[in-house]
């Protein structure tokens, strides 16, 4: 495995070009997997497991604050998020309710959402399931970026951070669910506002990366990234969606132009420039081969608890290898109830404050 980098202190440590006059996809980074979530209330869970039996084990995994989640070196984070035009709209959950009908346990012994004022506000809301795994750390999406930008501001020379977005657009099948509304321009344009109004000109757009005269899937292609210097203490934010809303937010918008984040557009399509393939094991050639062309790859080290309650590092071990820039985890710590240690770090000595590393396909010959 390659040297660790510990960013503020890397160019020292190199041969040969110094790291900050790099593009960033010289680099491999950890992050998490649906950065905002809190355990699901235990009575929902086993309601929901008597129902449908052990797939829905795949929601029992939690994490800490944000801040916790980047102090211990994660660079990229995930946010999912409902359009609440109106406010209130995810106030009340129904699944305690429901558990409060099947089994007599009285719903108000059950956590709500929290942080009912700003529930009760308009905005884009921050959930996993509405209804039923609603807990989150930080209730909207301002709420969330003020948290990094905070601590971003106390470390300000920290690698270039994705925040990966999934606009959610459908709720739980249970009996009086919550309606989900769909993402219009309105919403949109709310989306824009709030990235540009909390993170500034910490923000890397579509606009900053384009080339004149050129798409921007042309733009990466051509080596458009900025550098390790310009991007450090910055922020890269994606649509994660493949239907469409993202048709919606990139229409009139060729690629991208004006827009605040990057979506998940195919590679061969205009706008593509960062890439969401989840599956390492399988996508192994064909990660590293769009790596090799010039676009940022997001890809997981688990999924559905499943490692982690076996201790199964080989899917970790295939995304490290494919080069994938951003590496995504429900464990960058263990969960003691598996007995398994299971957690993934960046560093070969097990050590999570080590945020980088050389990338093995694009950054190996700098950084050795």
């Amino acid at each position: 495995m390659s040297v660790i980098l510990a960013l503020a202190l890397a160019s020292s440590a190199l041969q040969g070009p110094a790291l900050d006059d790099q593009p960033i996809t010289v680099l491999q980074s950890v992050g998490t997997h649906n950065s905002y979530k809190f355990a699901i209330s235990a009575p929902i869970l086993a309601a929901m497991q008597a129902q449908a039996g052990d797939e829905v084990l795949a929601l029992d995994y939690a994490h800490g604050s944000l801040i916790s989640q980047l102090m211990a070196g994660a660079r990229q984070l995930e946010i999912d998020i409902l359009n609440d035009p109106e406010g209130g709209r995810f106030s009340d959950p129904q699944g305690p309710h429901l558990v409060e009908a099947m089994t007599g346990l009285a719903a108000s012994t059950m956590p709500g959402p929290g942080n009912a004022r700003a529930m009760a506000q308009p905005g884009l809301k921050v959930l996993h399931i509405p209804d039923l795994d609603y807990r989150s750390s930080c209730p909207t999406l301002r709420a969330c970026l003020e948290e990094v930008k905070a601590w971003s501001d106390r470390h300000s020379d920290h690698a270039p951070i994705l925040i990966m977005l999934n606009f959610k657009t459908s709720g739980a099948d249970i009996p009086g669910a919550t309606e989900v509304l769909p993402f219009d321009e309105a919403a949109f344009s709310e989306f824009d506002a709030t990235l540009r109004a909390v993170l500034g000109r910490r923000l890397i757009t579509p606009d900053d990366v384009r080339q004149d005269g050129l798409s921007l899937r042309e733009s990466v292609l051509a080596g458009g990234w900025p550098s390790v210097a310009a991007a450090r203490g910055k922020f890269l934010v994606l649509m994660d969606e493949n239907n469409a809303t993202m048709e919606a937010y990139r229409a009139n918008h060729p690629s991208l132009a004006g827009r605040a984040a990057f979506v998940n557009a195919a590679p061969e399509e205009d706008e593509a420039a960062i890439l969401v393939m989840n599956d390492p094991e399988a996508q192994l050639e064909d990660i590293r081969a769009r790596v090799g062309e010039g676009f940022i790859v997001r890809t997981r080290a688990d999924a559905g608890t499943w490692e982690a309650r076996e201790g199964d590092y080989t899917r970790w071990h295939a995304a490290l290898a494919s080069g994938a820039h951003y590496i995504s985890t429900d464990y960058m710590v263990p969960d003691a109830r598996f007995g398994t240690d299971y957690h993934v770090a960046i560093a070969d000595n097990e050590r999570v404050y080590d945020a980088a590393r050389c990338n093995p396909v694009t950054g190996e010959a700098i950084c050795r």
